[in-house]
């Protein structure tokens, strides 16, 4: 890294800290609160037959225990079957979800609130995998954005230029990746298919067309003569 570009690793842990410390937005109603008037937000309308994704429950943000429902659980667990890929492989369920809370809290002290997870999970479920494959993009696109707003945050927090500079940086590349592997899933979805444009051509009477590829005379063997 260039002289003077770099963050010492007592100030990276400290802001690693103060992020980790943020709590997930609220949902508030129309009541009164602390003497003041809050707005109430009007639900969005269902559109078609949307499915909510799966939810997941941590004991803790500090521990990496994740609670499934006591009640409906074969159900809860083809749910994410679903949601990955719609495998019919429990471990692979098991691991993707692994993967995810280590990317997602990779340091043990910096812990993952309930709700980032299952914002994660509900990510995945809007790529709609189709296969295992699928799954393993959509987990990895979940990674980047998350990581990405983690670096953004960090950016912004310091407001200096070596904290702008170096994890602004991670952003950006974070962000690039992210778009080439949305990219690379659309690719692998189309597979090995061909655009061909068709355009049609009207020849009035007494003129003339030329049907194929037509080389200028300064063409010779597929190249362009230089002018002398």
């Amino acid at each position: 890294m260039p002289k003077g570009k770099h963050i010492r690793g007592l100030h990276a842990a400290r802001a690693a800290n103060e992020f980790a410390r943020r709590e997930p937005v609220k949902w508030v109603s129309s009541q009164e609160e602390e003497g003041k008037q809050v707005v109430a937000l009007t639900p969005a309308p269902t559109i078609g037959a949307k499915k909510a994704p799966p939810r997941l429950r941590k004991a803790s943000t500090f521990n990496d225990a994740i609670v499934a429902p006591t009640t409906g659980l074969e159900e809860h667990k083809a749910a994410l079957r679903q949601v990955f890929g719609e495998t019919l492989s429990d471990e692979f369920v098991d691991v993707m979800l692994t993967k995810l809370v280590s990317v997602l809290g990779p340091r043990p002290l910096e812990g993952l609130d309930e709700a980032t997870l299952n914002a994660a999970i509900a990510l995945v479920a809007s790529v709609q995998p189709r296969s295992e494959l699928e799954a393993i993009i959509a987990v990895a696109i979940a990674a980047t954005a998350f990581a990405s707003f983690k670096f953004l945050h960090l950016s912004l927090r310091h407001q200096q230029d070596v904290y702008i500079d170096v994890w602004g940086g991670h952003a950006i590349q974070l962000i690039r990746l992210e778009l080439e592997l949305i990219r690379t899933l659309a690719k692998h979805r189309r597979g090995n298919t061909q655009t061909v444009r068709v355009e049609h051509v009207h020849l009035h009477a007494g003129a003339q067309g030329v049907l194929g590829i037509v080389n200028s005379p300064e063409e010779k063997d597929g190249e362009v003569e230089e002018e002398k």
